[in-house]
């Protein structure tokens, strides 16, 4: 895979202030410097073939699946609009980030998503017992909520699916185990916990793995 000259990836990180192209958002270190043209296609490594994305437009810049289509597909011609419209901006109206000086830098929902299944691996990681750690759904509902999932490939999205359906069973087992009493719960703990989790640690690691590779691809 050829790669964008230091020079010229330095010359549009400071010409876009860091922030994604197409959304707009400020993104500190996360963010890609994509091809418009991906190199499969003929594409350059030259500037102009290049535009600063964030991780999340980034991924959905390649993810249409062109078998199953739903909305529609980035083409290069806007991608190049999008790059040029917004570098006049920050060229031509620098204001706008003395108003959000104080502004982070954020995450998408697919990035954020990819947090939670590493925090939920190393919950898995846990020995099972009676005070174990719930397992984090919030950034898959999220992801849910914001119409993240609906851009991925089938068997991605089915492996993201599968790791959660594993998660809500353990989750909602715990908190059974969690209302009865010492004993009892430390009984069902030791028969039930630790393959479940197991099972459930095997898909997230699945569908982690998978997810990274989805959002550092190009094609």
């Amino acid at each position: 895979m050829g790669e964008f000259k230091d020079k010229d990836v330095v010359e549009l990180l400071v010409a876009c202030h860091r922030c994604c192209c197409v959304c707009h958002r400020f993104c500190g270190v996360k963010m890609e410097i994509d091809h418009i043209v991906q190199q499969a296609d003929g594409g350059s490594d030259k500037l102009e073939n290049a535009i600063p994305v964030c991780f999340e437009c980034h991924a959905e810049t390649h993810s249409y699946n062109s078998r199953h289509p739903r909305g529609k597909k980035f083409q290069p011609d806007e991608l190049r609009r999008h790059r040029d419209q917004w570098l006049s901006i920050c060229k031509d109206h620098p204001e706008i980030f003395r108003r959000s000086s104080g502004a982070r830098a954020e995450v998408g929902p697919l990035q954020a998503l990819i947090d939670e299944l590493e925090f939920n691996d190393a919950v898995a990681s846990i020995p099972a017992g009676p005070d174990n750690c719930l397992f984090k759904e919030d950034q898959f509902l999220e992801a849910i909520r914001a119409g993240s999932l609906s851009i991925l490939e089938d068997e991605l999205k089915l492996a993201i699916y599968d790791a959660y359906a594993q998660v809500g069973q353990v989750n909602q087992r715990l908190r059974v185990l969690s209302s009865q009493t010492s004993q009892s719960m430390m009984y069902e703990v030791a028969q039930y916990a630790p393959g479940q989790i197991l099972k459930a640690q095997r898909a997230i690691q699945k569908a982690k793995g998978e997810l990274l590779k989805f959002l550092s691809s190009e094609t």
